[in-house]
């Protein structure tokens, strides 16, 4: 228990927790504090991720999100890369970065005269049914566009006209000759990832393994005799005590008792 509580006291001042939310193929460095210790020293990590992607299953629900990140030196050189997941974190410097959410933040796409552009995506949705929708301008003056819903990284949205008409679905890196033409170019998504260090693991999990090996170790009978001489009565003053299987322990001690006796 004193080895738990010292964990806890080292975890709560050395420790910290951050969150950042991170576009795809942009670097970040940890500044978004959630909460840290009084004495806790922020990592300088330079962070950049590479990819992100998302699985499915058969009923089309998010079965698991994946980031590709990559950990840079000063110069941009790669030292460490690993694709992370949820319940596996990448482990960098004593620094746990972990997989905990994902977003949707654009759309880039291509008009008929071959500019590209991007517009922002919106949630409309909760957290269990997210959906986002974005506006696309067709005309200089603003006043008519396309409105696009998304809800998913598998490649394809839906879009209406101004007056809420389901135009059609739009895939990726196809041309679709609504009014005008575009073509969607990419779906820009950004990864969120909780960074945390707590330096009181290791002796909390140390502390917990001796309470099971003093747990176990409690379910071993002990049991004690004492003889004492007592000299005013020329005898034998005889107790025990045992910590398991009381009853057998005294007909044990009786059949003891009666054999000093015999």
């Amino acid at each position: 228990m004193i080895l738990i509580l010292l964990g806890s006291i080292i975890g709560a001042t050395e420790g910290f927790k951050a969150q950042e939310i991170v576009p795809k193929t942009e670097s970040f460095h940890v500044q978004n504090l959630l909460a840290n210790g009084k004495i806790s020293s922020i990592p300088k990590t330079v962070m950049r991720v590479n990819d992100f992607w998302i699985t499915y299953n058969k009923q089309n629900a998010v079965s698991q999100f994946y980031s590709d990140v990559s950990f840079l030196k000063d110069n941009g050189s790669e030292v460490y890369r690993k694709t992370i997941y949820v319940n596996s974190p990448a482990v960098y410097k004593n620094s746990y970065f972990y997989q905990i959410d994902w977003e949707l933040i654009g759309l880039r796409f291509r008009s008929n005269n071959l500019e590209v552009n991007q517009s922002s995506l919106v949630n409309i949705g909760n957290d269990s049914n997210k959906i986002w929708f974005s506006w696309i301008a067709i005309n200089p003056e603003l006043t008519d566009g396309l409105t696009i819903l998304i809800n998913n990284l598998q490649g394809y949205s839906s879009v209406y006209n101004k007056s809420g008409t389901f135009l059609g679905n739009l895939e990726l890196n196809e041309i679709v000759n609504f009014e005008p033409p575009i073509s969607l170019i990419d779906i820009i998504s950004s990864t969120g990832l909780q960074i945390k260090t707590d330096p009181g693991i290791p002796v909390i999990y140390s502390g917990f393994g001796f309470l099971m090996i003093s747990t176990l170790i409690s379910y071993i009978t002990y049991s004690q005799i004492w003889i004492i001489r007592n000299q005013k009565v020329d005898g034998l003053i005889i107790g025990g005590n045992t910590t398991r299987a009381k009853f057998d322990f005294e007909l044990e001690f009786f059949r003891l008792t009666l054999t000093q006796d015999g």
